[in-house]
């Protein structure tokens, strides 16, 4: 990412941002950074209303390595993502004067059978081969990390790499980053259908040279040529993914480190601890179900006995925008100047800055790099670019 905080605007990059989660945000920031005047929109009146703010803010780099090591683009953009965090961290914090919860403690990986540990050891061996830090840990060794873990385990790993936010106030420091850096945050405000011709015009009347979407689970607008008829963009609609999640008091015997289960997370925070998450695909309701919540407590409690009685704060579900393929879409679209930041699954936080950066490459260098195009927005459309160019005559003639 860039290292500059603001380059002068220049007047033939202004460029509109659609949708304002973490991977919009922090792409707004970067383009910012590179000169762009960058202007961000969102239906909702609060930042980040979607996925983003329901989500556990977990960093796991090498741990979503592993985990997708046969899928090497998207374990590539996981552990290129979490190069770029320490120097996003210290960027969004110094900016903004306010700290988002950038952790050092790192994450523990628990096997709590034998046919968990040769899962760990699978994990294990896939970081290895990719020089990331990973340290295989006795049960006793465990213990001695976090001694309120549950006897009876059969040891784990520890990535000292991985990191974790708290992302509400991520999305507080991005927006006082951004607002700082003269992005403009335009909440409550709609864009249902975009005018293309020689530009961009949205609802408001205000002209772009680019178009950003990054709406998450949320629709996409519509795209109009300067006759009304619609334009074709490619993108597949989002595949939503409900995830409920649970917040416990802090209390004594809770664990320091994010922990992973085989079917479990454990997010502590200053505030309070993150358990999480179901993954109910084809589900775009936001309805909390006691039955699922109770269930993510007795399995947390089954890893930390101390969380059987940790008092509830509360308990939230939460959409997340899949892909047919559960690989991010990144790149141009079949409507030239409109670029895709899109279907992050549950790794928004993660792979943000990653993202911001194959965006911009892209938007102000005209580069695309052999990691972008493996997430190519189009891989699913059949139809080739839509019939608009951006020098044609029309909006801004």
């Amino acid at each position: 990412m860039s290292s500059a905080s603001r380059q002068p605007a220049s007047p033939d990059r202004r460029v509109a941002v659609i949708g304002a989660g973490v991977v919009g945000l922090v792409t707004a920031l970067e383009l910012r950074a590179r000169g762009a005047e960058v202007v961000v929109y969102d239906s909702g009146a609060d930042l980040g209303a979607g996925a983003t703010i329901r989500s556990a803010g977990m960093l796991g780099a090498a741990f979503e390595w592993a985990l997708h090591a046969h899928e090497r683009s998207i374990s590539s953009l996981s552990r290129h993502a979490g190069r770029l965090w320490p120097d996003l961290a210290a960027r969004i914090e110094r900016l903004a004067g306010g700290g988002i919860e950038f952790s050092a403690e790192g994450a523990l990986v628990i096997a709590a059978s034998p046919a968990e540990r040769e899962w760990t050891e699978g994990l294990a061996a896939a970081c290895q081969a990719q020089d990331l830090a990973v340290e295989r840990l006795s049960a006793g060794q465990m213990a001695a990390r976090e001694p309120g873990l549950a006897g009876g385990l059969y040891g784990g790993l520890l990535l000292p790499g991985d990191r974790q936010v708290d992302a509400s106030l991520l999305l507080q420091r991005l927006a006082a980053a951004l607002r700082r850096q003269g992005v403009a945050l335009r909440l409550a405000r709609p864009v249902e259908r975009i005018i293309a011709g020689a530009g961009f015009q949205t609802p408001d009347s205000e002209r772009f040279s680019h178009i950003i979407l990054a709406t998450g689970a949320g629709p996409l607008p519509d795209f109009l040529g300067p006759d009304g008829r619609r334009i074709r963009h490619g993108l597949p609609p989002p595949t939503p993914v409900k995830g409920q999640m649970l917040a416990l008091a802090p209390a004594p015997g809770a664990p320091r480190h994010v922990i992973h289960g085989r079917d479990i997370y454990i997010a502590p925070k200053a505030r309070w601890i993150l358990v999480g998450a179901t993954a109910e695909r084809d589900r775009s309701d936001t309805q909390v179900e006691r039955a699922a919540i109770e269930d993510l407590r007795a399995r947390a409690a089954r890893l930390c006995p101390a969380l059987a009685e940790a008092p509830e704060l509360t308990s939230w579900a939460g959409v997340r925008p899949g892909s047919g393929d559960d690989r991010p879409l990144i790149g141009p679209t079949a409507v030239p100047g409109v670029f895709a930041a899109l279907g992050h699954y549950r790794n928004g936080v993660l792979l943000a800055p990653a993202t911001a950066e194959l965006i911009a490459d892209q938007v102000i260098d005209g580069k695309v790099s052999p990691l972008a195009a493996a997430f190519d927005p189009l891989r699913f459309d059949k139809d080739g670019p839509a019939p608009h160019s951006p020098f044609g005559a029309g909006l801004l003639g």
